[in-house]
């Protein structure tokens, strides 16, 4: 019996237990508990599985919120189907301002690595077991959104009133670490004697498009990787990519095509994909920025100038600018947007998106010509007490002077970035000027991996010391199959506990 009949089985058989709880009115919220130590306590007591929702704020200097976690305290978490629901759980909020004492609570049920938000984890009364897991937030905020964790509330109910599975006796012992969550992939049959190779791969490729369109969450994305994987010539990318415009109002399955789609060189899809750009859930323009970056058609230039202005949403706005970067390569209306609002961004945070844009403009003398002018306005690090405003801004400067890698750059970084700063006085002097020394050398040519090594390794500091602590690599990023293509400033170190 497949997974959703054996839920469905398990919640007809325990439906007393689902509708106990009375209905919740209007401004009734969900009880949350203070703190991890005592929600397991808690569910202990009361028998009833622990909802762990975590959800984290990113201000970057403004009142902005990371949208997908905002959508879910403003609009999920308030609707009265799932107060009336929580009811039959413990429940707690876990917020970057988290102690490291509810994280370690985590840990303790085999959560290892950076713990992102959104997620929604279901934990078994004797705190032993994890019920349910959901990385981040693909639903929305509206009935789509709702429905979601409504629809893993249930699965975790059901999951609690199975009985255990009984263990083999010959069961190997469990391994301290948990392993990594494995992706399935199915391959397409292979035709048996007699059989039309091309009808069996057809009746396949029908039968995961089927499961894209009308399977749970899982089944859906396991079916989309199958056939991005086994594509031949677009027999089995050309029905997802029709299936874009037919998916608008159901969120879950279009963001799910959109990042399955995100394979470099594929343009077809960057048609299709640029629409949804406009797209009135901010968790699909998202999407399709990062897609369109992956992609890398020049056909999706026009589309993304024409929207990236009209963006109100600075993260999405910065998605939007590396996607014309990698797109518009050797295009000089996009290398002359990318320059102008390098500095003119209503926040600092918002002129990341077009320098890292203009980081896929290699080799280009305009791009590393305008960076320069540009640079020189933010001044030098150790100028006055003012002169770590822009130290983030420099270093984004410098290092997309290392990916333009055009020559003039190198003498130019020594004459007009270094030189100036041999007699200053700070104790991060030694460590900017080896970064400089560092991009300098790989602008002039030099092929050294100790070079590669200090450039990432200051930009990883640079990233930790900033004040901005919206996430450069944010839930659009992340969980992206990067085996065929890795995008610019792909990394964005932070502590776990700030999820």
């Amino acid at each position: 019996m497949c997974r959703q009949l054996w839920i469905a089985a398990v919640l007809v058989l325990f439906a007393p237990l689902a509708f106990a709880e009375e209905a919740a009115k209007a401004g009734d919220t969900i009880a949350w508990e203070a703190d991890l130590a005592s929600a397991f306590a808690k569910a202990k007591e009361l028998n009833r599985p622990l909802m762990i929702c975590v959800n984290a704020k990113f201000v970057a200097g403004r009142e902005t919120e990371e949208p997908a976690a905002k959508g879910l305290r403003e609009h999920i978490y308030v609707d009265a189907r799932v107060v009336t629901k929580s009811r039959q759980f413990v429940c707690a909020l876990l917020t970057r301002a988290g102690s490291s004492a509810d994280y370690g609570e985590l840990r303790a049920l085999g959560i290892s690595g950076r713990i992102v938000s959104p997620q929604h984890i279901f934990v078994h009364p004797d705190g032993t077991r994890i019920l349910e897991r959901q990385q981040y937030w693909s639903h929305g905020r509206g009935e789509s959104g709702i429905k979601a964790l409504l629809a893993l509330m249930d699965v975790a109910l059901a999951q609690m009133n199975a009985p255990a599975e009984p263990e083999s006796p010959d069961a190997p012992e469990t391994p301290d670490e948990p392993e990594a969550p494995s992706l399935p992939v199915e391959a397409p049959p292979e035709a048996g004697a007699g059989e039309d190779a091309a009808a069996v791969r057809a009746a396949w490729i029908q039968r995961m498009v089927t499961k894209v369109d009308k399977g749970a969450a899982e089944e859906r994305q396991m079916a989309l990787r199958s056939l991005v994987k086994h594509d031949r010539e677009g027999d089995c990318t050309d029905p997802l990519i029709e299936m874009i415009p037919k998916s608008k109002k159901r969120v879950p399955v279009l963001v799910d095509l959109i990042r399955a789609l995100g394979v470099p060189g594929l343009d077809k899809a960057a048609g299709p994909i640029g629409k949804q750009l406009k797209h009135k859930e901010e968790v699909v323009r998202g999407n399709a920025a990062v897609t369109l970056e992956y992609i890398g058609s020049k056909s999706s230039v026009s589309t993304l100038m024409k929207v990236v202005g009209k963006e109100d949403n600075e993260s999405i706005a910065n998605h939007m600018y590396r996607a014309l970067g990698r797109c518009g390569v050797g295009n000089a209306k996009a290398r002359a947007l990318l320059l102008k609002r390098s500095m003119a961004g209503r926040s600092t945070f918002a002129t990341y998106g077009p320098v890292i844009g203009l980081a896929y403009f290699e080799k280009d003398k305009k791009a590393a010509r305008g960076v320069e002018k540009e640079f020189k306005k933010v001044g030098h690090p150790f100028g006055g007490r003012r002169s770590g405003r822009n130290s983030f801004k420099r270093a984004l400067f410098m290092w997309c002077l290392s990916e333009i890698e055009d020559p003039k750059s190198g003498p130019w970084i020594r004459e007009e970035r270094i030189e100036p700063l041999e007699n200053a006085e700070s104790r991060w002097k030694d460590l900017v000027i080896g970064f400089y020394v560092a991009a300098a050398r790989k602008c002039e040519g030099e092929e050294d991996e100790a070079i590669e090594t200090t450039i990432r390794e200051a930009m990883e500091r640079y990233l930790g010391w900033r004040n901005d602590r919206t996430p450069l690599k944010d839930e659009y990023r992340i969980d992206r199959d990067m085996s065929k293509f890795t995008p610019k400033m792909e990394f964005d170190p932070r502590d776990d506990d700030d999820s």
